[in-house]
């Protein structure tokens, strides 16, 4: 509490006061502590000039749910400067390793190396205001998890790297809270990731990000700085974290060994982005991918290859993400605008060009009450020992648009479902409620559908009379509308006729 009454004093006094190495080591613990981490240092060397300071083996400790991580510098020096800034520089090999123990006893360990030594780290500001801004040509990061006959491993390569932050302490009528947000630049990213396991082939994943920001704001109120760890099981309350990743082109690819020769997944896109936030007990994700595309490479002959390309992608969800013990409110979003089949696999089923070359979009939005059986941050068993994490008491299908080869279905509807009753089929929750549908072109869609290569008529006049059984024509030509319905029961009837 001594060192929490000290932020105070200087948060409060307007005058300016040139930092110090303590100012900035007191800074990092005052982060830290959001997320009950600890930092230790074996010595404090004081320099030649009486300002500088080397600190030796510095540790930082936190555990969080079941897992215990705890990184490690050989030395950190801290050099001030004319201007009143401190340089801050790393010995070149950091470590973290992080232990999870699961619900059998079992641990999962995770080593991570970095070196930091071309980095140059410098700090500005107030003792309560201070300003970091980073620079470095490069820095690697390489991580291995379990053994090496059934684990993991990836190495990651920045290059041009530029950043601030800002590490601030606000006096609040509630109490101190603590503000760090900053944004980080990349000129590039390279990733590597290979795979091993007893069962399954080795697989390599790699890929090449352009031009990638990172941008983040972590806000919680500050009650006192830990001079150990403290566990935390769950994200503290009041704690407001936020983060945003832009890039501009992105292009890789995934392969695995097969007796047969090597299977490949390429993938990529030309710009996107993605944010998460977490406050007020919502968690809130969104995702866009401009230009995606997606080509599979199959090592057995007699497996189609084809490349995927699609002009939009965009993705959300809001949803509570503490356990609770009443359902609380959630949406869910998803759009693919654009998916087109490259014209090579087209021309193989489609020689005539029967069907247009066309591309697809499809669209859902949801939305409803969720209740989670175990927290998001939360380790150990679910509530009352329930496998499933979350529960969908109340559905409603807001949207549901497909669109393709000029044949258009839209539905939307609302349903329950029972947590105490499960479906004998799927044994999920069973449901109540009704689903209604448009349905447009569909014929015409058939009929062109009917002449592509190694199709079979007798499919296509089976799914035409599976449209007149299943479907009640309107007014318009080529137009149908259709209703599911989920009886209490467990029955389902489609357009009037039982289905079960």
């Amino acid at each position: 509490m001594k060192r929490l009454a000290i932020i105070l004093s200087l948060s409060s006094s307007p005058a300016f006061a040139e930092i110090t190495p303590m100012d900035v080591i007191e800074s990092w613990r005052t982060v830290y502590a959001g997320s009950g981490e600890a930092i230790s240092y074996d010595s404090l060397q004081a320099g030649p000039d009486g300002k500088s300071v080397l600190l030796n083996n510095v540790t930082s400790v936190s555990i969080i749910s079941d897992s215990t991580s705890t990184s490690h510098f050989d030395w950190v020096r801290m050099q001030p400067n004319i201007d009143g800034g401190i340089l801050i520089t790393f010995s070149p090999a950091g470590e973290t390793v992080d232990v999870t123990r699961l619900s059998d006893g079992t641990e999962i360990t995770t080593t991570a190396r970095f070196d930091f030594s071309a980095l140059a780290l410098m700090a500005t500001g107030f003792p309560s205001d201070i300003r970091y801004s980073y620079n470095a040509p490069q820095v690697t990061y390489s991580e291995i998890t379990g053994e090496a006959a059934f684990g993991s491993r990836m190495e990651m390569t920045f290059t041009g790297v530029s950043g601030e932050e800002t590490a601030i302490t606000n006096v609040t009528e509630s109490g101190p809270r603590v503000a760090d947000f900053g944004e980080y630049r990349f000129e590039r990213v390279e990733v590597k990731m290979e795979s091993q396991s007893l069962i399954d082939a080795p697989s390599v994943t790699q890929f090449v990000a352009e031009h990638v920001v990172v941008t983040y704001r972590w806000e919680f109120p500050l009650t006192d700085i830990p001079s150990a760890p403290v566990a935390l099981m769950d994200l503290p309350p009041q704690t407001d974290l936020k983060l945003e990743i832009q890039t501009n082109a992105i292009s890789g690819a995934m392969s695995d060994n097969s007796p047969l020769g090597t299977n490949t997944v390429s993938f990529g896109h030309e710009s996107g982005g993605l944010s998460m936030r977490f406050a007020h007990d919502q968690f809130r994700f969104e995702m866009v991918s401009l230009g995606s595309r997606l080509g599979m490479r199959p090592a057995a002959p007699e497996r189609p290859r084809f490349d995927l390309g699609l002009a939009e992608l965009r993705a959300n969800i809001t949803m509570p993400f503490r356990r609770e013990t009443n359902p609380a409110p959630f949406s869910a979003g998803l759009s693919l605008n654009g998916l087109a089949l490259d014209e090579e696999s087209w021309a193989s089923v489609d020689p005539e060009n029967s069907m247009g070359r066309p591309k697809a979009d499809i669209s859902t939005s949801l939305s409803g009450l969720m209740m989670l059986t175990s927290g998001i941050f939360e380790g150990g068993e679910g509530l009352n020992g329930v496998d499933a994490p979350f529960f969908i008491p109340d559905l409603t299908v807001d949207t549901l648009r497909i669109a393709a080869g000029g044949a258009v279905i839209e539905g939307q509807g609302d349903l329950r479902f029972n947590p105490r009753r499960n479906d004998p089929d799927t044994d999920l929750p069973m449901a109540k409620g009704a689903l209604d549908f448009a349905i447009i072109g569909a014929l015409g869609f058939l009929d062109r559908f009917g002449r592509l290569t190694d199709v079979d008529p007798m499919a296509i006049l089976g799914a035409k009379g599976g449209l007149g059984m299943f479907s009640s024509p309107t007014d318009a030509p080529d137009s149908f509308t259709s209703r599911v319905e989920f009886l209490s029961g467990g029955g389902i009837v489609v357009n009037g006729q039982a289905v079960r």
